[in-house]
């Protein structure tokens, strides 16, 4: 079962929950009071609102000795104390003021008010630990399970091993700051010098495996045995102070935790050279990087090094911890690989987030500076001045760390590749509009089982991009985006989908639009066939100068019915099968033929594609019937049945010789019906006539 990192994140998670439980035990027998202590000169006693009550007055300890409180026994951190002998003596006031702390559970304390009167006050028992207390054991347990989740992992990776190490001693640093940092007044050194011990080695142990760490991932900088040297040098400087073999207070912890810091910062520095050949690497490094830079350089700056010079820290050490949390966020989701195509968004926006804050805080200081300096014009003058330099520069980094490309001109040049009617380079243009966008060092063509079943993927933790298929060119992978400087990220296969949908679309309507032209086209050249030329031909035997005129008018409304095509409303099935049929015998009449057709009151109605269809295979049976069946008479039935209009036309002629040639006629024909969901069929005797079938919906 310890193979599963389940049950190891489980063990984990139980053991940090049991210390964390014991520590706050530990936190919560203390004396603790309502009142607060405030440095105001003297030490002076607020109540729970914020009221002074009064300074306390040098009082007798349980052992006898008067004590005053003073401001150095509310150092939060022995570690600022100057000196040892004043360290020294910092730890024995705190054990006596622990003792008071507790006698004071139970007796009246003398308070010297405004007046300088002294008077008994009774203190009242607090009922929990404060925010800052809280604050710190949370930071500390939830660094501490992050690593435990990335060790869980692989535990026999090295660098999964080194960041657990590294969140185990920042849990331990800020566990156990927590109780001494946040008490009330004092606390036995039995105790205190113990926690305060702790702390530094977690802080110690923390520095040293973040270092260990930097020298091995994600580019491997040194062997083992300098891993193995730093571990013994910052073992032995904490070794030396814990026996005061450093000169100073100061130079332990504070000077350790300083020097592990800047060296970590180094260290990051040199493995984003070292990576820049490799983009997953070198996206590890990025992210990792930046919120180490922004992260470490906040602990330091505000916490570490006001210690170093020997000046107040500018933040509280319990909000100072959550800092850590950003670097061990960032070291994280840089040992998971799978998250790393992520992370160059994530990084450029921390940064520049982190940047802007810093932007704002800098020019609040060089206003105020200005304003108390220089007149107000020159101060009006900066502030319409400071929008033309800096813009343009925000502007400028913004396209230097995004490599953004313009959305509008890409989405107008894939438009232009999708009408392209030559498909090979349709297919080169296609490549090349990806290659300006993303800069690949390789970009092959995919075959279609290995491909992304039409979706755009990122694949290799995002070294690759993965194109699907589209406007009949093939699919395509990318590899090693701008150059193989940068990973494919969330945003690439966003705008990549945006592409392809479009370029999809696109092809489909122009796809579209040339087949309805086609198919117009061809409607027209089958009425001109079975119409015009039907009612021409019958033109072609009138030898009357007026019914050959009425044949020329009729063939001009033919023309004009054929251009505006299916305009009109529905028809009766009976008057379109009239017309036809008076059509029919005038042109069979003129032809010598005769012609049976049943007079049928067919209910229904027929659309206008419909009626023209209709109409036009009738003519054309007609047409085919005078020209080529050597017949005398034509029969045709009509019937309405199931929401269908049923007909069959023979002919008795005598050519036809058993071989079926489907010339533009019969071709046509199919062609009406299977537009217009119908059926059409047709058939022959030898030497005894022909017959044409076919059937068509009624208009619902």
């Amino acid at each position: 079962m310890w193979t599963m990192p389940g049950v190891r994140l489980a063990v984990a998670m139980a053991v940090g929950l049991a210390i964390s439980a014991l520590l706050t035990a530990a936190a919560l027998i203390q004396p603790r009071y309502s009142e607060l202590l405030t440095d105001e000169g003297p030490i002076v006693l607020q109540d729970a609102q914020g009221q002074a009550i009064g300074a306390i007055a040098a009082h007798p300890t349980p052992g006898g000795t008067p004590h005053a409180i003073e401001t150095a026994d509310l150092t939060p951190e022995p570690d600022t104390i100057g000196s040892y002998s004043e360290q020294a003596e910092f730890f024995a006031r705190q054990d006596s003021l622990a003792a008071w702390a507790v006698w004071a559970e139970q007796q009246d304390v003398p308070i010297i008010d405004g007046f300088g009167t002294i008077r008994p006050a009774a203190l009242t028992a607090a009922r929990g630990l404060p925010f800052e207390f809280w604050m710190q054991m949370a930071v500390g347990f939830t660094v501490f399970m992050i690593s435990a989740w990335i060790w869980a992992m692989q535990p026999r990776a090295l660098p999964n091993m080194l960041f657990g190490i590294a969140g185990a001693g920042l849990w331990i640093a800020a566990a156990t700051a927590a109780i001494y940092s946040t008490r009330w007044l004092a606390l036995p050194s039995a105790l205190f010098l113990p926690l305060a011990n702790i702390n530094g080695f977690g802080a110690a142990t923390y520095g040293a495996a973040m270092i260990c760490l930097f020298l091995v991932y994600p580019v491997r900088l040194a062997g083992n045995w300098l891993l193995l040297a730093v571990a013994a040098f910052f073992t032995g400087w904490y070794v030396l102070g814990l026996f005061d073999r450093l000169g100073a207070p100061s130079n332990e912890v504070p000077l350790l935790t300083a020097t592990e810091m800047l060296l970590i910062l180094l260290l990051v520095v040199a493995q984003f050279f070292r990576s820049r050949k490799d983009p997953l690497q070198r996206a590890a490094i990025r992210w990792v990087g930046v919120s180490t830079l922004i992260g470490s350089g906040l602990f330091i700056s505000l916490a570490v090094l006001p210690l170093v010079i020997g000046r107040a820290p500018l933040i509280d050490q319990s909000y100072a911890f959550a800092f850590f949390l950003i670097v061990h966020l960032g070291v994280a989701f840089g040992l998971r690989r799978g998250a790393l195509f992520q992370s160059e968004q994530w990084a450029i926006n921390l940064l520049r987030a982190a940047s802007f804050g810093f932007l704002l805080v800098l020019v609040d200081v060089v206003l105020i500076a200005l304003l108390g300096s220089i007149g107000s014009a020159a101060v009006l003058t900066c502030l319409l001045l400071l929008p033309f330099f800096y813009l343009p520069w925000r502007s400028f980094m913004q396209r230097w760390l995004t490599g953004n490309t313009s959305a509008e001109h890409l989405l107008e040049a894939a438009a232009h590749i999708a009408l392209i009617e030559d498909s090979g380079q349709r297919a080169a243009d296609w490549q090349g509009l990806l290659t300006r966008t993303f800069s690949p060092l390789q970009i092959t063509p995919v075959p279609p089982s290995a491909s992304s079943e039409g979706k755009v993927a990122i694949i290799q933790d995002g070294v690759g991009l993965q194109i699907p298929a589209t406007m009949g060119c093939p699919a395509l992978e990318m590899h090693y985006k701008a150059n193989g400087t940068r990973l494919f990220q969330a945003r690439d296969r966003q705008l990549s989908e945006r592409l392809v949908g479009l370029v999809g679309s696109l092809r489909q309507e122009y796809d579209a639009f040339k087949q309805g032209e086609a198919s117009e086209r061809s409607r027209i050249s089958r009425d001109l066939h079975d119409d015009l030329s039907a009612r021409l031909m019958s033109g072609l035997a009138l030898d009357d100068i007026g019914q050959l005129k009425a044949v020329l008018r009729s063939s001009l409304a033919e023309v004009r019915a054929i251009v505006s095509a299916e305009e009109g409303g529905p028809g009766r099935v009976a008057d379109v099968l009239a017309d036809s049929r008076a059509e029919a015998a005038e042109r069979l009449e003129a032809a010598g033929m005769s012609l049976n057709w049943p007079i049928l009151d067919a209910p229904g109605w027929l659309g206008p594609a419909q009626q023209k269809s209709l109409s036009s295979v009738l003519r054309e049976i007609v047409t085919n019937s005078i020209r080529h069946s050597g017949g005398t008479l034509l029969s045709v039935q009509a019937r309405v049945e199931g929401g269908r209009l049923y007909v069959v036309a023979d002919d008795d002629g005598d050519r036809f010789d058993g071989t079926l040639r489907q010339g533009n006629g019969i071709r046509n024909m199919g062609a009406r019906m299977a537009a217009i969901g119908g059926y059409f069929d047709c058939a022959g005797r030898i030497g005894a006539g022909f017959r044409i079938s076919f059937n068509l919906p009624l208009a619902r």
